[in-house]
């Protein structure tokens, strides 16, 4: 069963064509096959092999703390539809993580991580308060719910909406209790033109009794961009209202080329990467 994926795994920088956790899984599929259908053939028509993008990034504490920096990042659809992502820090200090390779995996999925002080690329864990990519609010399995869709939970098609005057799908998973998940509840709006993810609400069972999304990722209509047959979120922000931390992207430049060499996604080659 073919699995769609998202046009880059970096959300925030390249946007997103679907990171829910719907399309393709035998979750999604048994839950209501009819419904859920269009939004998955959606994401497969946004999906392209392979991209390259170098980015900017802003992150700012909820004190008001600001740390800019820029990255460069790849991704791999393999010909079984698996997803390989590296994403780069060129400017990291030595002591901190300049490189990550996610690789789909069970539950959150599989991932590692180079620093000049290790001088190595070792496995890490993917999931817990400490897991976070770079120094941003997003954590790993942000960033991996962003670059991939089958996730174990309970996954259903809601009343389509509208989002800045744009008609979008709006589906709602609830990940399984044994996949690690820090989420007890995912809304994600995708357009229904572009495939591409407009909105997503991540609840916390912890904050606020989950009335209300610790986290909310946004694209705005007007900062999408369609190369080809591929859109794009140019721009992209996360919010997080536990700390009032959040973090922007903005795509300096982007190329998806028809393949990417297999060999930069594997361990052993994080350390060329990162430097």
């Amino acid at each position: 069963m073919s699995s769609p994926r998202a046009l880059c795994g970096l959300a925030l920088a390249c946007g997103l064509i679907l990171g829910s956790g719907l399309a393709g899984s035998p979750q999604a599929r048994a839950a209501d096959p009819g419904s859920l259908s269009d939004v998955a053939d959606c994401a497969i028509r946004n999906l392209p092999p392979a991209a390259h993008a170098h980015a900017k990034v802003v992150a700012r504490s909820g004190k008001g703390k600001e740390h800019a920096f820029e990255v460069e990042y790849w991704s791999r659809t393999a010909p079984e539809g698996t997803r390989q992502i590296v994403i780069v820090d060129p400017n990291a200090p030595k002591d901190a993580v300049s490189a990550y390779l996610f690789s789909d995996g069970d539950s959150i999925g599989e991932a590692w991580a180079y620093s000049a002080k290790k001088g190595k690329a070792v496995k890490i864990e993917s999931r817990g308060p400490k897991a976070r990519l770079f120094d941003t609010n997003l954590s790993l399995e942000d960033f991996a719910r962003f670059a991939r869709v089958v996730f174990p939970g309970q996954v259903r098609r809601l009343a389509d909406a509208e989002i800045g005057g744009r008609k979008a799908y709006v589906v709602e998973t609830k990940p399984a209790p044994d996949s690690g998940s820090a989420y007890s509840r995912i809304v994600t709006s995708i357009d229904q033109e572009w495939c591409l993810i407009l909105r997503r609400e991540s609840y916390d069972a912890a904050f606020a009794k989950a009335a209300k999304p610790r986290k909310l990722y946004q694209v705005a209509p007007a900062d999408v961009r369609v190369d080809g047959q591929y859109a794009n979120g140019s721009r992209a922000r996360q919010d997080d209202a536990k700390d009032g931390s959040s973090t922007e992207m903005q795509i300096l430049s982007l190329e998806l080329p028809a393949q990417l060499d297999e060999s930069l996604f594997t361990p052993d080659a994080l350390p060329r990467a990162g430097h």
